[in-house]
């Protein structure tokens, strides 16, 4: 495909990234000169400077034979008039992505509209707020990803020594779990996925990635030794849009979050527009702030702040003083792997979520989901829709030839959701979830739709 990319930011430069690696043929437009040369420098693909909403620019990068445009600048204007001018000047068949951060300019009257030329508008703030509350769902667990219309779930959480997973290995994890639905889609550890196999054994200290239909979620959890209770003290540590989205929808629930932002006006506009919440002004990594509110007694601290180095010094903070679980969001790549060691639970990317939810538009085949997995994202879970013509079709998974690295880890067939085991089979039609390398995902995106010859 040829896909041109608006905005050499990380958002953009994480996308060019990975279809340069998948082989796409990329064009990365861009007008600050230096963010456009570190950016080519680092990848093999064409560069342009100008500003990507401009006809003229547009031509010169050649919309007129482009497949996709994703519009990922910081400027909302300036990604919907590039993908406006793409629907224009470009082919009718081109695919049109833009970031969109502003809710207004999400206003179903106008991209509920056919005649708004964006196919997907990602709202990077609102993808993280959702992540965030799908995680709080579920005390112990670091992520929470739906897949099948959300009626199977794959689960991130952390084995203890205290775990009946811990010291196991897959072979005998049926025997040991017999007559439940168990299965461990992949393993982090050591800063690299692992897909495992049966002599492979689960380490405490891994961060292990369980598959589970909707409805039997708290049962797996209570199965491997992890606490299940709601939650519902938290302290959120900034007004930000995240901050603002996460208090509404818990106070939609019921309940009174505790708010805390620096800024003594949006404080105060906090405190109008979202009145079942607790607004207080002042600074998150004010220990003496925090032990007055009784930051021991939260169940879950976000920070979710405008300074960065400020949401870790307070998670930090806040687990010191007694906080049960630290959330934080950061766009720095680098801090991503510290966060576990120093005592921070979750740590979100907004821009890498944003990269996460572009995906699938990508893809070949009949992909309907992706998400990417470990803090290289060297891994992704995917769900496909299987066709007639896939020779994974009507094959039992043990006799299926899939390449090492990757698992077939839940089917949805109709209304029925299936942990698959070795003699399940793979129906035309079924939603098939993935979890693979990246070393092994195109094989696997051809094992799904390649042709076969079927005797009559």
């Amino acid at each position: 495909m040829k896909i041109l990319i608006v905005g050499a930011g990380q958002v953009g430069f994480n996308i060019a990234a990975r279809l340069v690696a998948e082989g796409h043929d990329v064009v990365l437009i861009e007008r600050d000169e230096s963010i456009l040369a570190r950016a080519t420098e680092g990848l093999d693909i064409q560069g342009l400077r100008g500003h990507g909403a401009r006809p003229r620019v547009l031509e010169e990068a050649g919309i007129a034979e482009a497949d996709m445009i994703v519009a990922v600048t910081d400027s909302d204007e300036v990604n919907m008039v590039a993908c406006l001018n793409a629907a224009i000047l470009g082919r009718s068949e081109v695919i049109k992505i833009a970031r969109v951060r502003d809710e207004s300019y999400l206003d179903a009257r106008i991209f509920g509209d056919h005649r708004v030329a964006i196919d997907l508008a990602i709202n990077p703030e609102k993808v993280s707020a959702d992540k965030i509350l799908g995680v709080l769902a579920y005390p112990e667990v670091s992520e929470v990803v739906d897949f099948a219309d959300g009626r199977l779930k794959l689960l991130g959480l952390t084995v203890q020594a205290t775990s009946p997973l811990a010291g196991m290995r897959f072979f005998d994890l049926g025997q040991r779990f017999k007559g439940s639905d168990l299965l461990i889609a992949a393993l982090h550890r050591d800063h690299k996925v692992i897909i495992p196999r049966g002599p492979d054994v689960v380490l405490p200290g891994d961060d292990a990635f369980l598959v589970a239909r909707a409805d039997e979620v708290e049962s797996v959890l209570r199965l491997v030794g992890v606490q299940v209770a709601p939650v519902y003290r938290v302290m959120i540590a900034g007004g930000t849009k995240i901050g603002r989205l996460i208090a509404t929808e818990l106070a939609r629930r019921g309940l009174k979050p505790k708010i805390i932002e620096p800024d003594p006006r949006l404080a105060r506009w906090i405190a109008e527009e979202i009145p079942e919440a607790v607004v207080l002004n002042g600074r998150p990594t004010d220990a003496d702030l925090l032990v007055e509110e009784n930051v021991a007694e939260m169940q879950a601290f976000i920070a979710c702040g405008r300074d960065e180095e400020a949401n870790v010094m307070s998670a930090m903070l806040a687990r010191r003083l007694g906080a049960r679980r630290a959330l934080v969001t950061t766009n720095r790549a680098d801090y991503q792997p510290l966060m576990k060691s120093i005592g921070i639970d979750v740590c979100i990317s907004p821009r890498l979520v944003a990269v996460s939810s572009i995906l699938h538009y990508i893809r070949h085949g009949r992909v309907l989901a992706v998400r990417a997995l470990g803090e290289d994202e060297d891994a992704e879970a995917m769900e496909f829709e299987a066709q007639l013509t896939s020779e994974a079709v009507d094959t039992p998974l043990k006799d299926l030839k899939l390449p090492r690295g990757a698992l077939v880890a839940g089917l949805q067939r109709g209304d029925e959701v299936i942990i698959p085991r070795g003699d399940t089979c793979i129906r035309e039609g079924d939603h098939v979830l993935v979890v693979a390398l990246k070393t092994a995902i195109a094989e696997v995106e051809t094992m799904l739709a390649r042709r076969v010859d079927r005797p009559k």
